[in-house]
C-alpha cells in the first residue's frame, strides 16, 4: 500500500506514510507522529546565513545551466514565509531558469533542511540589472 501511494504521487516523497485501522484503533500512535513531524515541517524557519551557505555550496556542486549562451547567476537566498516554507531567490535573468533546476533546488532544500513532509515554495526574482534602463 505505501509503494502504491510512493509510485502514484512522486511529489509527497520523503512525507511520513502512516496506515491506520480505524475500526480497531490500530495506527494512530504513528498518525499522530506522522501529524507532528508534517506541522513541524509546515512551521520551520531556516535562518538566511545557512540558506545562503547551503546555496554557494549547490551551486557550486551543480551550476544552473547557460541558457542562449550565458549564465544564470543565483545571488542570494532569503526564507520570506513559513506556513509553508517559501523561498525567495534573486539571480540574474530569473525568468530563463529552467523548470528542472528549480526542482533541482526545492529536492536540495528538502535534503539540507530535513522539509521532507511539506511543501517547499521557491520564488525566484531578478536582481536589478544597472544596464537596463527602466521603461
Amino acid at each position: 500500500m505505501k509503494l502504491v501511494a510512493r509510485e502514484s504521487l512522486p511529489q509527497l516523497r520523503g512525507a511520513p506514510i502512516a496506515t491506520v485501522a480505524a475500526q480497531a484503533g490500530v495506527g494512530l500512535e504513528r498518525l499522530m507522529k506522522a501529524v507532528e513531524t508534517a506541522h513541524r515541517d509546515w512551521s520551520a524557519r531556516v535562518k538566511t546565513k545557512d540558506l545562503n551557505e547551503w546555496l554557494h555550496a549547490t551551486v557550486e556542486r551543480h551550476p544552473p545551466p547557460a541558457v542562449r549562451g550565458k549564465r544564470i547567476k543565483p545571488r542570494y537566498m532569503a526564507q520570506i514565509k513559513s506556513r509553508p516554507p517559501t523561498f525567495v531567490l534573486l539571480c540574474s535573468r530569473a525568468e530563463d531558469m529552467p523548470e528542472s533546476y528549480k526542482r533541482y533546488l526545492v529536492n536540495a532544500l528538502r535534503e539540507a533542511f530535513e522539509l521532507h513532509a511539506t511543501p517547499v515554495r521557491l520564488e525566484l526574482k531578478a536582481g536589478k540589472n544597472p544596464f537596463v534602463e527602466n521603461a
